[in-house]
């Protein structure tokens, strides 16, 4: 094929992109330019970098110019350039090698993410990568806050359409902060979750160079805080669900038992409750790991417990999911985020039964546990070890207002 075609060998990771001097023309100053070369599925292409060199001044060992070419600015500088491109373009590969779309993509689909001419500028796309990415490793309460996000750029953004990072910008942010209906009246929580969601979005697009900086809307604008909407209820609330009268075996029931199984192992999240097989418990103890921080948890079975857990052992082998929530394991994640959504939408037809408060939702067992804690005098060291937390600050968001009647029992003791 010639040495200015050479046979393509199959690709590896570190040579899907590397820079090369490219020897088939040279310009009008007898200079070659320097590219990008992606060897991709078999096939060779080229994206120019817009900088060219004497050949007898190119170091293809190194992909760089050497010391006394005649370039503009100095060869330094140059190869600075060239070299935050390349690894702009080996970012991406590797994002979309673990994202799981690299196997099957085209070339001209890479190369055209490596260009940064169509999918790239794509919040939208973008964004269902990250989720289908958290819930391909079971991170399902992660991959629902990046849905929310998604959910919120439609309501707010004009519609179900391809929004591209340009879309994203300060007037979308401005706009969808003076509109945002908030599910609790008064509270501005849930926007900020949304736009932090946005937010970080960005921030991981533009480390894997999918964007530039200079687009980037989160300098000029500045996410409102507002005190966090407390989700924790009193011990009487939780009461009054768990002598609610239910059918039984329908997903309303199963559904409660699952928020009394929450509080009862210190807010167990629905996901983990979900992918509890049989072989979880054992020697009195329920063991597994907490997806979010991949932390071991053991928890002592008490009267509570086990009242609920004898509806769903018997006869149960031990790789058997204990809560009829997964049935397929190809389809685990599906099944997973649609029970949660049933039992939250029960959750909310329950708050207006009883008379609670609307934002119930299943983490209201995790907060109301380590509320009633706190409000028993246990240290925040141990809520935050029970809870599985990596550390005490992320547990004061839990507690961040102690309820009335601990403020006016305070109050009547402090005298002079």
């Amino acid at each position: 094929m010639g040495k200015n075609n050479p046979k393509i060998a199959p690709f590896t990771m570190a040579s899907i992109v590397i820079l090369m001097l490219d020897r088939r023309r040279k310009n009008k100053d007898g200079l070659y330019p320097i590219c990008l070369v992606i060897n991709f599925k078999r096939t060779r292409s080229y994206v120019n970098l817009q900088r060219s060199v004497d050949p007898d001044f190119w170091d293809q060992h190194s992909g760089k110019i050497k010391n006394g070419a005649k370039v503009t600015p100095s060869p330094a500088e140059v190869n600075s350039v060239i070299h935050s491109r390349l690894t702009d373009a080996q970012r991406i590969v590797s994002s979309l090698d673990l994202g799981g779309e690299l196997a099957d993509m085209t070339h001209a689909e890479l190369k055209s993410r490596i260009e940064n001419k169509s999918k790239l500028a794509s919040f939208s796309l973008y964004l269902d990568r990250i989720i289908n990415e958290y819930k391909k490793h079971g991170h399902f309460g992660q991959a629902s806050i990046y849905m929310g996000a998604k959910r919120f750029l439609i309501n707010y953004g004009g519609g179900d359409r391809d929004y591209k990072f340009e879309d994203v910008n300060y007037r979308f942010l401005r706009k969808a902060e003076d509109t945002f209906k908030p599910r609790v009246p008064g509270s501005r929580n849930g926007l900020g979750i949304y736009l932090r969601t946005i937010r970080a979005v960005w921030n991981r697009a533009i480390k894997e160079g999918i964007v530039k900086k200079d687009k980037y809307p989160f300098d000029t604008y500045r996410i409102k805080t507002s005190r966090a909407h407390k989700t924790a209820i009193s011990g009487a609330d939780m009461r009054k669900i768990a002598e609610m009268e239910l059918p039984e075996n329908t997903p309303a029931w199963h559904g409660r038992n699952m928020f009394l199984f929450s509080f009862y192992t210190r807010g167990m999240n629905f996901a983990d409750i979900a992918k509890l097989r049989v072989r979880n418990i054992r020697d009195g103890r329920i063991i597994y790991i907490r997806s979010k921080t991949k932390q071991t948890i053991s928890i002592k079975l008490d009267d509570d417990l086990n009242a609920i857990l004898a509806h769903y052992l018997d006869e149960k082998g031990p790789d058997v999911h204990i809560f009829p929530v997964i049935t397929l394991e190809k389809q685990a994640a599906e099944q997973t985020m649609k029970y949660h959504a049933v039992v939250n939408h029960a959750l909310k037809r329950w708050a207006k039964l009883l008379q609670l408060d609307p934002s119930l939702s299943f983490n209201t067992a995790r907060h109301t546990w380590a509320t009633l804690g706190r409000d028993k005098n246990l240290p925040i060291e141990v809520i935050s070890e029970g809870l599985g937390h990596a550390d005490i600050p992320t547990t004061q968001i839990y507690l961040d207002s102690f309820s009335t009647e601990v403020i006016d029992a305070a109050t009547a003791l402090v005298k002079f």
